[in-house]
């Protein structure tokens, strides 16, 4: 027998929301508070209608043992998510990404003879972030004849990879977008716009978890990591990891951008913190511990 995500009632024990809380914890390093069982119990109760299931006991079992299981962790991934981005967000930090970064990476790396250059969008959803810092990095006009530059993002969540590979984009992603922006870099398709080809050729996407550090084999070393408002919704004991990963594959001297309400304060000393009108960033010491 199956229901409709409208008139699925089953209710979410104490018991069951510890044993999904800690699955989701242990396998994405997302965290669900004691006071967000509600919230878990809303976003999945359309994966119990939509298998059949009669229970979330019945879910956490189907999650662990069922052969579908890989899938429907996938599925469920999209579900626990917000997915919130859009064009040029945040924009102080953008431009000192712009500026102060780029410029920075530029003249230290002419100083060793290096035309690489890899920055990272972790967790970056349906591909907006990414597309922007490759706008960015295309209109400082610093990083072309003979360099090699790339954006890359990573998401665990394939359906909003998927739409960053087809990357067409409407207006609620286009809103921090101005006018002369919007002719520059986009072209009109069907109801909504693609980003242009030259800006494009520098993106790439895959599917990773930024806690498993094969993830980012074949992109270290980095020089520039933005993970922003990403690590609100982790553990201590997630963005403790995180962060350290992060602090392992960035080369000495590279940056980590976050989201404007997150912070290492009480998280790591291994960075050194710049603060500009509007935004904050973090560099890993030169000559540091690799």
């Amino acid at each position: 027998m199956k229901f409709s995500a409208l008139d699925h009632d089953a209710d979410l024990s104490e018991e069951e929301f510890r044993l999904l809380r800690d699955y989701i914890h242990e396998r994405f390093g997302l965290y669900f508070e004691d006071g967000q069982r509600a919230s878990l119990r809303s976003r999945l109760t359309p994966r119990l209608a939509l298998l059949g299931l009669l229970s979330f006991e019945d879910y956490y079992r189907f999650l662990r043992f069922a052969p579908q299981r890989a899938e429907e962790e996938q599925r469920m991934v999209s579900h626990l998510t917000n997915n919130e981005t859009y064009f040029f967000r945040e924009q102080p930090q953008l431009e000192v990404f712009g500026t102060f970064v780029l410029r920075g990476l530029k003249e230290s790396k002419a100083r060793r003879g290096e035309r690489r250059l890899r920055i990272l969008s972790a967790g970056c959803s349906t591909g907006e972030e990414v597309l922007t810092l490759a706008m960015i990095l295309f209109d400082s006009g610093q990083f072309f004849w003979g360099w090699d530059a790339k954006v890359t993002g990573l998401d665990l969540d394939e359906a909003a990879l998927e739409k960053a590979h087809r990357g067409i984009y409407h207006q609620n992603s286009l809103r921090a977008v101005s006018p002369p922006l919007l002719e520059r870099h986009f072209v009109r398709e069907g109801a909504g716009v693609r980003v242009k080809e030259p800006v494009r050729k520098l993106a790439s996407f895959r599917a990773g978890n930024l806690l498993e550090g094969a993830s980012y084999e074949g992109l270290r070393p980095l020089d520039v990591i933005f993970c922003r408002n990403v690590l609100i919704y982790f553990s201590d004991a997630a963005i403790q990891k995180a962060v350290g990963l992060f602090h392992e594959i960035l080369e000495p001297g590279g940056y980590l951008l976050l989201g404007h309400a997150e912070s290492l304060s009480r998280v790591t000393s291994a960075f050194t913190s710049i603060r500009f009108q509007g935004a904050v960033i973090y560099q890993k010491p030169e000559g540091g511990p690799a």
